[in-house]
């Protein structure tokens, strides 16, 4: 993913966030965890998948918004 330098926000937003990889597919972000022994983090899937943060460098997000 591309993002502005120095930017930071709070994790939790991550979650339902709509992922696509450059071929198209869509999938949906369910948490979010820690790998301490190999220090990456763990994007995991609503299929169950993990994806390491550092693979999704092409892809797109989309957070979705809290109504209020």
């Amino acid at each position: 993913m591309k993002l502005d330098p120095n930017q930071s926000f709070d994790i939790n937003i991550l979650k339902g966030a709509l992922l696509t990889n450059p071929n198209g597919a869509e999938f949906f972000i369910a948490g979010v965890g820690v790998d301490i022994a190999n220090h990456e983090i763990l994007i995991d899937l609503e299929d169950g998948n993990s994806l390491e943060w550092s693979t999704l460098k092409d892809w797109s997000i989309q957070f979705q918004t809290c109504p209020k």
